[in-house]
């Protein structure tokens, strides 16, 4: 017994087309046909849309899972984080951050990929941690970023959160009485599933290798998350853990402005990256310990 209309409909078809096939079709019967494969196209194509959301979505959280992977074996071969941070083209091949990010003037730096695999641009290619320019995009960033003029494609997703290893060009400072970490050690203690690692970059807000936020009572971004997933954006954290995380203000999921000290007064997202960041000091624990 035929119970889905749908079928009913496509075996009806069925039959038609065997009945019409000796004696040709119907102008009207033809149209029938066609109805049909039309309403079998509108069901199937919000299903495939959705598995390959569903399917950019699990390639992306597997980068960032790699890319911690690289993070955690950088730190146990060499004795301390990775270097974080940008570079500019004055410096460029001089000093070997994680891989080479610099400001949006330097837009070269951004579409070429040979800052993420060449060794002497990037210290997860030099080590052999990472081979591959794809493990650094997300799929689902597929959004140009127009600047000066230009629309470009970033050959990078993800940044590396700036209280880990930042070491170029020098201090950054927007995070006084909170842990900035340089070595593995210093990890020992801290609530690990807490503090996200990498993290999905707004496609206009992504520059430096590294992701910084202001901390404190700051209600500006610095930088801003992505949102590539259907409003979401992954995250990986020092424990090992990536999860997708659903931002909950459309500020953060529209914004296209590549300009930092974005104001955001009372955006919860922002909230979060302040609270998932670092660690505050504690007199039991101070900043600069072994």
């Amino acid at each position: 017994m035929l119970r889905s209309p749908y079928i009913q409909s496509i075996f009806i078809a069925f039959v038609a087309v065997r009945r019409n096939l000796s004696r040709g079709f119907t102008l009207i019967e033809l149209l029938v046909v066609i109805s049909v494969i039309a309403i079998l196209a509108s069901m199937l194509l919000p299903a495939l849309s959705k598995a390959k959301g569903a399917a950019h979505k699990a390639y992306c959280i597997n980068n960032q899972r790699q890319l911690n992977i690289a993070w955690l074996l950088y730190a146990e071969d060499h004795g301390k984080l990775v270097p974080n941070g940008y570079v500019e083209s004055a410096t460029l091949g001089l000093q070997r951050p994680w891989v080479s990010g610099g400001t949006h003037v330097e837009r070269f730096m951004h579409t070429n990929s040979q800052l993420l695999t060449n060794p002497s641009y990037s210290a997860f290619a030099q080590g052999g941690y990472v081979g591959s320019a794809n493990t650094y995009k997300c799929p689902a960033d597929r959004r140009p970023t127009f600047f000066q003029g230009v629309n470009y494609r970033g050959v990078r997703s993800y940044s590396l959160n700036a209280f880990f290893g930042w070491v170029f060009p020098g201090a950054v400072n927007y995070g006084a009485g909170y842990h900035a970490y340089a070595k593995p050690s210093q990890l020992a203690g801290m609530k690990a599933s807490d503090v996200f690692t990498f993290i999905d970059v707004n496609s206009d807000s992504i520059c430096y290798s590294g992701f910084i936020t202001k901390m404190g009572t700051s209600e500006q971004f610095f930088h801003i998350p992505g949102a590539h997933h259907n409003g979401r954006g992954a995250a990986a954290f020092v424990d090992g853990h990536v999860e997708t995380l659903k931002w909950k203000d459309q500020r953060t999921i529209t914004n296209k402005t590549i300009l930092h000290f974005e104001a955001s007064e009372g955006n919860p997202d922002l909230k979060w990256l302040q609270a998932h960041a670092a660690e505050r000091e504690s007199p039991l624990r101070p900043a600069g310990e072994n």
